[in-house]
């Protein structure tokens, strides 16, 4: 008798094993479908705030918020939002920039770019997870032919197979309404590679 009940204590211990593993492993899957869930609302969100912004009466006021603002937006850009916000989202970066760079950046061309740019990036899942201010101390501001200019540092956090920092230095001039716009950027080499 003794003999008859070990198989069936080993089948049932296998079972619930087997449901234990079970349990654990929908519950993971379930958590990770609420982080994706609750990190897609944050970027909603964030998308939301920004596309609300009126730069027309409360433009960032430093060379700095500028830049920060912008890289705001590009991180959003590149972080995976909807297909259908990245045109609304895109027009809104252009109110930063100057209008010499918007002239030789024609909207039609801007887009097509910034697309296939975006779906480079998806292709290999690359993101921007990150971006915040730094070199402070590099920053410059000059007068140059009766205008005004100043540079701002952005880096990036990018992951695509790990974890990389990318650093963008802004030129800005302020325009005719005493903003700062952006006329360009360049990405500035990590010198200790």
């Amino acid at each position: 008798m003794k003999r008859a009940k070990k198989p069936l204590a080993n089948i049932f211990t296998l079972i619930s094993l087997v449901a234990v593993i079970v349990v654990l492993f929908i519950v993971n899957q379930s958590q990770k479908a609420n982080k994706q869930r609750e990190t897609s609302i944050e970027k909603l969100t964030e998308v939301q705030r920004i596309l609300k912004m009126d730069l027309v009466n409360d433009y960032p006021k430093t060379p700095r918020e500028v830049a920060k603002l912008h890289g705001d937006m590009t991180r959003l850009l590149y972080s995976g939002i909807k297909d259908e916000e990245i045109e609304e989202l895109a027009i809104k970066i252009r109110e930063l920039c100057d209008e010499e760079f918007l002239e030789l950046n024609p909207m039609e061309q801007y887009l097509t770019d910034l697309y296939s740019d975006i779906s480079l990036w998806r292709k290999v899942d690359r993101k921007i997870e990150n971006n915040f201010i730094v070199n402070e101390e590099k920053e410059e501001n000059y007068k140059k032919d009766g205008k005004e200019y100043a540079t701002a540092y952005i880096s990036f956090t990018v992951t695509e197979k790990g974890k990389t920092s990318e650093l963008r230095k802004y030129l800005m001039r302020k325009d005719k309404d005493n903003r700062w716009k952006i006329l360009g950027w360049e990405y500035i080499a990590d010198k200790s590679k």
